[in-house]
This record gives C-alpha cells, structure tokens and sequence, in this order.
C-alpha cells in the first residue's frame, strides 16, 4: 500500500527530495501508460475504417480512336488504339491504367507519291515508339526528320485517343 506522509521544513532535505521525485515518476509513468492506451485505441479505430473500403478491380479490352487531324496540306489523320484497360475502384476516385496491346492508322495521309513514301516509312516507326512508351507516348514522342507534319498529328490524335481511354 502506498503510505501518505508528511514532510516538514525540520524533516531531512534527502527525504523530501525523494518524496518529490518518487512523486514525480509515479506521475509521469502514470501518464506514459495512459498515452500508451489512447494511442493504441486510436490505431485499432483507423485500422478498421481502413478495412472497410472493398477495392473492386475491372479488366476490360477497348479499341479507341483519336481524331481526325489535318496534316498540313497533306490529308488528315487517325490514330487507333487497342488497349487493355484495369479500373480500379474503392474509398475516392477510380484509378485507371492502360497497357497499349495494339496501334493502327484507319486514315493517313496518302493522296500523294511523296506523302504515301514519307508515311510508308515513318507510321511503322510512330507504331513501335507509341507501344515501346506505352502511355507516355503522348508527352514523349520524338519527331521523325522529313515527317514532321505526320509526327506532329499522329501525336494529337494518339493524345485524345489516351484521354478516352484512361477514363473510368
């Protein structure tokens, strides 16, 4: 049992200074255990509101097409994609990731001799750098010298056909 007494001025100071501390560290272990348990109380709490969101994972095969873009004077554009699309859904917004299986071109420019030879060569190369980067294709896609006005609209349609199929 824990004895209460009384310490006066005429009492020895080595007492009273270990009355005070023994006081002291009752009262400050006291509160650590305290601390200890709301703490503990509190993780339990997230932990089991963490565990009550149920992720839901969709896989899906989409083929998306872009635009129809103007090539300079050379004819127009389409870029067409076939992606395997996961949807992951829980607690928030969606989350949304593409794997690239397949790129193609319904349209390009061919009204021409030169712009059939330019293209002939120059898709096949846009093709294999759009599935080597996979999504981002659309930010870092090199130009092709002597095809720059193909680069620049296959890469506007590859954008907008990455943007309708990286929506949930």
């Amino acid at each position: 049992m824990f004895r209460a007494t009384t310490f006066t001025l005429s009492g020895s100071p080595c007492n009273l200074v270990f009355a005070v501390l023994r006081k002291s560290l009752t009262l400050t272990f006291c509160s650590a255990v305290l601390f200890s348990m709301v703490g503990n109380a509190y993780a339990v709490s997230q932990t089991a509101k963490a565990g009550t969101s149920i992720k839901k994972k969709v896989v899906t095969t989409e083929t998306v097409s872009g635009p129809s873009v103007k090539c300079h004077q050379w004819g127009f554009m389409v870029v067409q994609l076939k992606v395997v699309k996961t949807v992951v859904t829980g607690a928030g917004k969606p989350k949304v990731s593409i794997k690239i299986t397949s790129v193609s071109w319904p349209t390009y420019p061919d009204h021409t001799p030169k712009s059939k030879y330019i293209n002939a060569q120059a898709l096949p190369l846009l093709q294999t750098e759009t599935l080597q980067l996979q999504a981002s294709s659309g930010r870092k896609l090199e130009n092709i010298s002597g095809a720059t006005n193909t680069t620049v609209s296959w890469r506007q349609s590859l954008q907008a056909a990455l943007a309708k199929a990286l929506t949930p």
